[in-house]
């Protein structure tokens, strides 16, 4: 009697408990394979003297997550994979500002602007 007990509570637990993999493991399915869509969620550049204080924010997207900065076409690498950035400028100036955020599928969205360089005090 006490054998059978030794055995039959863990193999019942071992039933039990695969009962409910199943589920789980076709719920855990679904949520990989519907990933949400990467989103721009907000975006600004505000003007200061000599600086634009440059933020982004994102949701969704398959991760990695990437962040490129560009300053008038060219590039700024220093600037990768940041939400805020300071971009120093030279007053009276026009600039145009562009993050591009993109995921590991190849999805990508951007935020533009155009601004002018603002002189004097902050």
């Amino acid at each position: 009697m006490r054998m059978l007990r030794t055995l039959a509570l863990p193999a019942a637990l071992a039933a039990g408990l695969s009962l409910f993999q199943a589920p789980l493991a076709a719920s855990a399915a679904t949520t990989t394979t519907s990933a949400f869509a990467l989103t721009l969620t907000g975006g600004s550049c505000e003007p200061f003297a000599r600086r634009f204080l440059c933020s982004v924010a994102s949701s969704g997207g398959v991760a990695p997550i990437a962040t490129r900065w560009f300053v008038n076409g060219n590039h700024i690498a220093a600037y990768d994979n940041r939400s805020f950035v300071g971009i120093g400028c030279q007053p009276t100036f026009g600039y145009t500002i562009r993050a591009v955020i993109s995921d590991a599928t190849g999805a990508s969205v951007e935020y533009n602007t155009s601004q002018t360089c603002r002189s004097g005090n902050p």
